[in-house]
């Protein structure tokens, strides 16, 4: 599950103005005839923050002391496509940080889609990627890639091929792909490629009963590493809104090294309601994960937890915490994970509130603490810890 803080659901408006009705009738027209229902949304958020941070290694300044106030300008643009079987959302949105005491300013990227396409009334395709270049590591989507201030590139991307075998049982293909590569003088990119099969059988109309096959393959500086795992699973529906999922398994790591390598478990549990006025996720487990920029697999132990409510139409507050600590890959002696010598680990907690002015403006106050300390397989990697108050006004045209 990937940590975050939620901060509401944007403002859409319907389609308007002579120009974009020009743009969709012409990309009908060209169109073959079975895409004639298909529908193009454009959208565009800006967000204006003022902030203020006191983290001073982010400032870039020697003589900045206590912290510095910081503007933040993030357009977003994105395209939308519908219709009866496909669902694109694409975007690409841009951070601009100016920071008023050292006077360094930043500039981020990010960008990414999300498709589904129901290809038969028995066949789905589900896919996404996500692309980041920040120069703040620590507002990246994964927990523990934060170990130094260098910007950092970070790349996931997701494909999943589900089936109906019968009408109680699917089975579901997925690839995984994560990158990150730490820019700055002597690092090398790191690479996570994830395949795995999965069956899942309905026994009742509350239940669902898995089983998982998970090979991964991970690329650091020339040395590559295996791991093999398999978990069994279960999926309870506690109520219309709320689902418990459970996961469990042996993994077998080996590295390059064939003879060094080592078991640990896999264990993961997740919570998620989805209601009318609040929504709550909860996750929690221990695994093998990849891509950190610094090593080709480390162990992680990791509990996040995320909610928003509903107020009213125009009044809602969200929050978020999470942990985090990751270890070098187990061996023969596998014991690290037992202890918090030699480990990268941290936590962030932070939480807001929105009001909604109208369908197109909303205001923001948000306090964001995020700490990590320690580091497994870097050496002189400090305490990252700040604060961050921010208010934001976000604006959503179309």
């Amino acid at each position: 599950m990937n940590k975050g803080v939620g901060v509401g659901k944007d403002g859409r408006a319907a389609v308007r103005g002579n120009w974009k009705r020009a743009v969709i009738a012409g990309c009908l027209i060209a169109g073959p005839a079975a895409q004639a229902a298909t529908i193009l949304e454009p959208r565009l958020r800006l967000t204006a923050e003022e902030r203020f941070d006191n983290d001073l290694r982010l400032g870039g300044g020697a003589g900045a002391t206590g912290g510095q106030f910081m503007t933040k300008l993030s357009p977003r643009l994105g395209l939308d496509v519908k219709n009866d079987q496909l669902t694109l959302d694409t975007f690409y949105a841009t951070d601009l940080l100016a920071r008023h005491g050292s006077g360094k300013t930043t500039l981020d990227h990010r960008g990414g889609f999300g498709l589904r396409d129901v290809l038969s009334r028995r066949l789905r395709l589900d896919a996404s990627a996500k692309v980041f270049r920040v120069t703040d590591p620590t507002s990246l989507p994964r927990d523990g890639l934060a170990r130094s201030t260098a910007p950092t590139f970070y790349a996931q991307a997701k494909v999943g091929l589900t089936g109906r075998v019968t009408d109680r049982m699917d089975v579901r293909g997925n690839y995984s792909f994560e990158a990150t590569r730490i820019i700055e003088p002597g690092r090398v990119a790191g690479y996570a490629h994830t395949p795995s099969v999965e069956l899942w059988y309905r026994s009742t109309r509350r239940l669902s009963l898995g089983a998982e096959y998970r090979y991964q393959g991970f690329l650091y500086a020339g040395d590559y590493s295996q791991a093999h795992g398999a978990s069994a699973a279960l999926r309870y529906r506690l109520t219309r809104p709320t689902t418990l999922t459970l996961r469990g398994g042996p993994v077998r790591y080996l590295p390059s090294d064939a003879s060094r390598g080592g078991w640990l478990p896999r264990v993961a549990v997740e919570l998620v309601r989805e209601g009318e006025r609040s929504d709550i996720g909860f996750a929690v487990g221990h695994d093998l994960v990849g891509a950190s920029g610094f090593s080709g697999a480390v162990w992680a132990d990791y509990a996040s937890v995320m909610a928003a409510h509903r107020f009213t139409a125009k009044l809602s507050a969200f929050g978020a915490a999470s942990f985090f600590r990751n270890g070098t890959a187990p061996d023969l002696n596998y014991t690290q994970w037992r202890n918090t010598t030699n480990v990268s680990q941290g936590y962030a907690v932070g939480g807001g509130v929105e009001y909604r002015m109208n369908r197109k403006l909303a205001l923001q106050g948000a306090v964001d603490r995020i700490a990590q300390v320690g580091a497994a397989d870097v050496a002189g990697a400090g305490d990252l810890t700040r604060n961050v108050f921010a208010l934001r006004l976000v604006m959503t045209p179309w």
